[in-house]
């Protein structure tokens, strides 16, 4: 648990020694993945000049390059998007530094899922993004102080419809949108008034709405099939299999009608995995009925970070692990994450022009196994693991991992 204990506190993911020298490199005979494009698995190289993607394309003459990788074998793809996760460090005891989670883990871009609400928000471009290498957007919580103290929500007097709003719209483009859990006491006393009134603060802030599901402190009422209604195109419905109350199926098993509505409206479903919201119970369920969901995420704390979720590329391998494609998680974690920020024109792709971030990540073969937040196990016979990761061109070696022996997964005991 050193290890652990000193991975999560702070980050120690080391910058190639050429920093501040290197203006162009070239990565080198790459499996590249770029959904956005159309490229599936082919070898290609990617040259990288003065921060930015100048050329994706076989057999680039290597000469006149700063810094040359032979990345044959490695998977290369747009810089990871971690949709939801909680880097607040230092304010929130929850929040994990973002370059653990991020440039240290594989991930060029994470999307803090509402440590923050307006009143305290404040600290996100004054003392997270100054320090953080990893690029950092924002959902900004209903609840005036985010997620300071829990339940965060208890009453309307814990909500400020305009001056949530006002934050948003003043601070974007770092802000992406509202949050908030649709979970706790409020579900009682306020029920889906509290997610209208989130939704709200998404119209007047001209921006989206992420919901979480799945209950965490009672057993009384939950709001997931009233409030999925009120979801519209670029909102975002998070802990997609979550087996808690609340939960996107019936007490038969069934997915949920409103579910299918509302994906078929372009509502965004997230698999945000957590401590306690990702079931491969529900998972299979889901899928066997037809509901894919559209992307993948940690919801990474420190808690989750030592005990569940572990990390981006972990998550990755137990999607493979539930019969997903290499092509279909970096397709989840890349193209469709950006059309979820509305961000498609700047991440999520290597397009000639766009800022330099790249995910390089080797696949390791052997007898693994993965669990969800209940414990139960699925082999995998391949597992990811990042290889280096590429930040406004920037050459940058991943951190030790969340695990005692690294970023790989347990091996499979049988």
């Amino acid at each position: 648990m050193k290890w652990a204990t000193r991975d999560i506190l702070m980050p120690r993911n080391r910058i190639d020694k050429r920093e501040g020298l290197m203006t162009s490199l070239l990565l080198k005979n790459g499996t590249v993945y770029d959904s956005a494009q159309g490229i599936k698995g082919q070898r290609l190289d990617v040259s990288v000049q003065d921060k930015k993607i100048v050329e994706v394309a076989a057999n680039i003459e290597p000469k006149d390059f700063d810094e040359v990788i032979d990345v044959t074998d490695k998977i290369v793809a747009p810089g990871l998007i971690d949709l939801h996760c909680h880097v607040f460090h230092g304010f929130n005891s929850s929040g994990v530094h973002p370059d653990v989670v991020g440039v240290g883990s594989g991930v060029t871009t994470v999307v803090d899922g509402g440590s923050a609400g307006h009143s305290n928000f404040g600290g996100f471009p004054t003392y997270i993004l100054p320090n953080s290498k990893t690029r950092v957007l924002c959902m900004v919580h209903i609840s005036s102080t985010g997620l300071s103290v829990m339940p965060e929500l208890t009453g309307i007097e814990n909500i400020d419809v305009e001056q949530t709003a006002r934050v948003v719209l003043e601070n974007h483009p770092l802000t992406r949108g509202i949050k908030i859990r649709a979970i706790g006491p409020t579900t009682e006393t306020l029920g889906v008034e509290i997610v209208k009134l989130a939704k709200q603060a998404a119209i007047n802030s001209k921006s989206r709405l992420m919901v979480h599901i799945g209950e965490l402190y009672h057993q009384g009422k939950t709001l997931t099939q009233e409030l999925l209604p009120l979801l519209t195109k670029g909102d975002i419905l998070t802990h997609t299999f979550t087996p808690n109350p609340g939960k996107i199926v019936d007490s038969q098993g069934k997915v949920l009608t409103e579910v299918f509505d509302a994906q078929e409206r372009g509502v965004t479903l997230d698999t945000a995995f957590g401590r306690y919201n990702f079931s491969f119970e529900i998972a299979k369920m889901a899928m066997d009925q037809g509901l894919i969901p559209n992307t993948i995420s940690t919801d990474m704390t420190i808690p989750g970070r030592q005990q569940s979720a572990h990390s981006m590329t972990e998550m990755l391998t137990r999607f493979i692990a539930l019969g997903f494609s290499i092509e279909d998680v970096i397709k989840m974690t890349t193209e469709n994450s950006a059309i979820a920020l509305d961000m498609l024109d700047s991440i999520g792709t290597l397009m000639v022009g766009n800022e330099a971030d790249v995910s390089v990540l080797t696949i390791v073969d052997g007898d693994w196994r993965v669990s969800d937040v209940k414990g139960n196990i699925l082999p995998a016979n391949r597992a990811i693991i990042p290889y280096i990761t590429i930040k406004s061109g920037e050459v940058i070696t991943p951190d030790f991992g969340p695990h005692p022996w690294g970023f790989l997964p347990r091996k499979n005991i049988n």
